[in-house]
């Protein structure tokens, strides 16, 4: 249940640490800028007073602790003015728009287990230099325990979910906090770009933002060289106090859901121009920018019988499209350093760690799927579909290998920010995304007719045919129209749009499975093992 706002509890006096302060003295404009759209058209009306407030926050909700939102103050925030397109429409409130709406809700409900005795230490972390209780995804992780925290977290969120938003509350800053991990790579050449992320986080902290990532350029002619590209999204005037971007991006998952976009740039090119090497952040409801949406995979009106997971809504995906949308220069991370751009793999290593900690916990909801299906339909004598469960099993007992083994080896970066072994991190995406495929098929296979013998509620409640089906169709130990409703599921795990959508999400989540095994031909130590083949086959 969504609380209304205002009525959280554990209300705590604030606390302000002496980094956030530091980082606060330095960057004032991140937390106290004049929002530039009061009014009509960026204008403020006659004796209308200049409300302060971060110019990342479109609308002010009021709150009664200093650094956590319920999950109907969150929905409140997200009132803002967004320029969003769905088909034909504009929308004129993405809060009131069905396909949206119930997406909305499911991350809502994360923000009200920050307040949930059974689920506070999961969702939240003490800031230690603050004192704060904070959102968990906030939490910079300054040892390994905070790791541990990140991914009590990602389980919690994701046995929520089941896993199908790729982009939950608990993503968090990803690309910011990795920035400031590698932040010895590029301080040479922008030193203010440290205060800057710690000025920026502060105001994620406090207002706890859920944030999208915009990397991925959009599709166009490959031949065109990447300075021809005039979609690539890229400034288009500098000025001393921020610079014009223009262009478009494509993927931006949850960005019409969520508060906030990240941009960075996608892998390397030498190509690129320096004008479109960006790192920043964004508000969704920025002007100028407008979220024009894919077609929908859940209509909104889904019932729980139905579709259990699909009811429960998606997370959006659409282009970003940016028309002279101007960015506060306290907000520039970097600009036009080409050492940040050839860092894109190294700068994305928090934000692997975490896809591939979701990915590990989902495997092992889909274990319990596979053994669900086999009870309800009692086919657990047969060597066949042991096999296909044991293989289930085997790829979520993998994930979690390469996630226990990369906690236990991580160390911090110079920068003094603690990152999960990242090579451990990169094998386990890889073999994630391409072993996904063959479990979704196991699960189908498992499910046997059950899949196309999906009867809809409306049709189990007729007199006429309800119960004839509940004397033919039950199951082992389980009723026909229980037996059912897990198929139902089922399918919304494997076989719905919505899956589609995810599978298709995982396959390029963070770069495919192709660029994956580049990463991991370049990063893997394999000197020991070549040395010891050397001396045998006696090259040395």
């Amino acid at each position: 249940m969504v609380r209304a706002p205002g009525r959280d509890r554990g209300a705590r006096a604030r606390h302000d640490g002496p980094r956030q302060v530091a980082a606060a003295d330095r960057h004032p404009a991140l937390l106290r800028r004049p929002h530039p759209r009061i009014g009509r058209g960026g204008t403020r009306r006659a004796g209308q007073a200049v409300s302060a407030r971060p110019w990342l926050i479109g609308r002010e909700v009021p709150r009664t602790d200093s650094h956590l939102r319920t999950g109907a103050q969150f929905v409140e925030s997200l009132k803002d003015g967004r320029r969003v397109v769905m088909g034909a429409r504009a929308i004129a409130e993405v809060t009131a728009e069905p396909a949206l709406r119930r997406g909305i809700d499911t991350l809502a409900t994360l923000f009200d287990d920050q307040f949930e005795p059974a689920t506070r230490e999961a969702t939240t972390s003490i800031e230690p230099d603050s004192g704060a209780r904070i959102a968990t995804g906030w939490l910079v992780p300054r040892a390994k325990a905070d790791l541990h925290r990140h991914m009590a977290m990602i389980r919690h969120s994701t046995f929520r979910t089941f896993g199908v938003f790729g982009r939950p509350p608990d993503y968090g800053p990803v690309k910011a906090i990795g920035f400031l991990a590698f932040n010895h790579l590029i301080e040479k050449d922008e030193p203010e770009a440290r205060p800057k992320i710690e000025a920026f986080l502060e105001v994620g902290r406090r207002h706890n933002l859920v944030s999208a990532d915009i990397i991925i350029d959009v599709q166009t002619d490959r031949k065109r060289p990447m300075p021809e590209q005039a979609g690539r999204l890229r400034v288009v005037e500098e000025r001393k106090d921020g610079v014009v971007v223009s262009g478009i991006k494509a993927g931006n998952s949850v960005l019409a859901q969520g508060n906030i976009g990240t941009i960075s740039m996608p892998p390397p090119n030498p190509t690129m121009p320096e004008e479109c090497m960006l790192w920043s952040v964004v508000p969704a409801h920025a002007e100028g920018l407008t979220i024009v949406l894919r077609e929908p995979a859940t209509t909104g009106a889904e019932h729980p019988e139905d579709h259990p997971l699909d009811s429960q809504g998606e997370e959006s995906d659409g282009l970003a499209i940016f028309e002279k949308v101007f960015i506060p220069r306290d907000h520039v991370f970097s600009f036009k350093n080409r050492a940040t751009g050839g860092a894109y793999y190294t700068l994305g290593r928090f934000a692997q760690f975490k896809i591939a900690a979701r990915l590990s916990v989902r495997a092992e909801i889909f274990a319990g799927a596979a053994q669900a299906i086999v009870e309800a339909l009692g086919t657990d004598h047969i060597p066949g579909v042991r096999a296909l469960v044991a293989d289930v099993c085997a790829y979520a007992a993998t994930l979690k290998a390469f996630m226990v083994a990369a906690l236990e080896r991580a160390q911090p970066t110079e920068s003094g920010v603690w990152l999960p072994d990242p090579v451990l991190v990169t094998a386990c995406r890889l073999h994630s995304v391409v072993e996904l495929p063959k479990i979704m098929q196991h699960l189908r296979e498992l499910s046997g007719q059950g899949l196309i013998s999906r009867v809809p509620r409306a049709a189990w409640e007729r007199q006429d045919v309800g119960p004839l089906l509940d004397a033919y169709l039950p199951g082992f130990n389980v009723g026909a129209r229980q037996k059912n409703r897990l198929f139902n599921l089922i399918w919304d795990m494997t076989s719905s749009a919505a899956a589609m959508r995810i599978a298709l999400f995982e396959n390029l989540n963070a770069t495919p499975a192709a660029a994956l095994r580049e990463e991991l031909y370049r990063t893997y130590d394999r000197r020991e093992g070549l040395g010891l083949i050397r001396k045998k086959a006696g090259l040395e």
